[in-house]
């Protein structure tokens, strides 16, 4: 019998329940990076008279079928057992979010946090996402986002200009010009595309590792790895994104660790590079006058935020509250620039103990250890490069979303 007929036959013999959990499943995969959103409230979101986008709450697209998806699944979510001492500590996190200066930002954030945490530890549990109609659901919907975000992003650079208005895919309007991304390549300036999410960086990003995710469920078709990679390269040429390159890179030395003899040397290596030699060399390189607006505003993210650690170690400033106070202690760096650039700091780490203190890093050290994830320090080098030099995988419902994809099917 055809192959095709018997997955339509097994298709057919699955519950209501288990198609409709299947059918969310695909359309949470595929509406995650479609940037639409409601504005909640703008109340807040005002920094000296600038608006940031980071302060305003936001209900996205993809909550229309996450929240469905979890009220379904609560029985899962019953299974996981957590310790008192754990369930303390997370309280305590809620009741500072809870007392942050704009705290509807910080319980909104913490909220999309938890969302992606509950819809990580169902796929992760529920049976029905360890069968091989799960995955066809997953690498389908995966591959979707990947020809949509990469053919638009073509589009957006041919053209310079956005392919329909933000109403229909969530495009940013590339007409926008002061404050849109530029670059200068062989024939000119030009625009960078955006695909459907709020920035090239991120763009490039979610191509690299769904193309990533995708080539480790496909093993044994060739071809069609290779068109994953060279796709991934162009649209890194496209969105001129170095983390993104990075990430790549990083990607081939992973598969090459089970060939390297000193396998936990090279990773230890690597890590060290990012996490500590990177920020030094960063702000060593401000210090010897190179020239690059992204090198300085970097490293004035990364003072403001080990200032913040100090004056707030044990709980922060608030999640999702950096934006907030970033000119309070930016030293003036940030706010004596022609265009005020008012952003959280791009370095994973740094977010983390500024906003959340050593209180947000013992509650995610302890998650991680929770999830148990085979390989985890292997596997989230790949992440490297993103977690040390952009701040969109904590900061971005599309880039928690993407986190989650990438632990579950890496």
């Amino acid at each position: 019998m055809n192959s095709k007929l018997i997955w339509l036959d097994k298709f057919k013999e699955k519950s209501i329940i288990d198609l409709v959990k299947l059918l969310l499943f695909f359309f949470i995969i595929f509406t995650f990076s479609l940037n639409l959103f409601y504005k909640i409230s703008l109340n807040g979101a005002y920094v000296h008279g600038l608006l940031i986008d980071y302060l305003i709450p936001k209900i996205y697209l993809a909550e229309f079928f996450l929240i469905p998806f979890l009220a379904i699944e609560m029985s899962q979510l019953k299974k996981v057992k957590l310790s008192t001492y754990f369930c303390l500590l997370v309280l305590l996190l809620l009741i500072r979010q809870l007392l942050s200066q704009n705290a509807l930002a910080a319980f909104t954030h913490l909220l999309h946090f938890t969302e992606i945490l509950f819809f990580f530890s169902i796929v992760k549990h529920d049976p029905i996402f360890k069968t091989k109609m799960a995955e066809k659901f997953s690498l389908g919907a995966m591959f979707c986002v990947l020809l949509f975000q990469s053919l638009l992003a073509i589009y957006q650079f041919i053209f310079q200009q956005s392919f329909l208005t933000y109403k229909f895919f969530g495009e940013t309007n590339l007409r926008d010009f002061a404050n849109i991304s530029k670059a200068q390549f062989f024939f000119g300036e030009k625009i960078l595309p955006y695909g459907t999410l709020s920035h090239p960086n991120i763009l490039a990003g979610l191509v690299v590792i769904l193309s990533i995710l995708i080539i480790g469920k496909i093993k044994g078709c060739k071809k069609t790895q290779i068109i994953l990679i060279l796709n991934a390269l162009l649209i890194i040429f496209l969105t001129q994104s170095l983390t993104a390159l990075l990430t790549l890179g990083l990607y081939f030395i992973y598969r090459l660790l089970d060939r390297i003899k000193n396998k936990k040397l090279l990773v230890v290596t690597i890590y060290y590079f990012f996490i500590i030699f990177l920020p030094y060399l960063l702000s060593r390189g401000a210090t010897l006058g190179l020239d690059s607006d992204s090198i300085n505003r970097r490293v004035a993210l990364n003072q403001a935020s080990l200032e913040m650690f100090k004056e707030n170690m044990t709980l922060g400033v608030g999640i999702n509250n950096f934006t907030l106070k970033l000119e309070k202690y930016s030293g003036g760096s940030i706010n004596n620039e022609a265009v005020r650039f008012v952003q959280p700091v791009h370095n994973l780490l740094f977010l983390i103990f500024s906003e959340g203190g050593l209180l947000l890093f013992v509650v995610l050290f302890l998650l991680i250890r929770l999830a148990k994830i085979d390989s985890f320090y292997s596997k989230s080098m790949i992440l490297l490069a993103i977690a040390s030099l952009d701040h969109y995988l904590l900061t971005q419902f599309s880039g928690l979303s993407l986190l989650a994809l990438f632990y579950l099917f890496i």
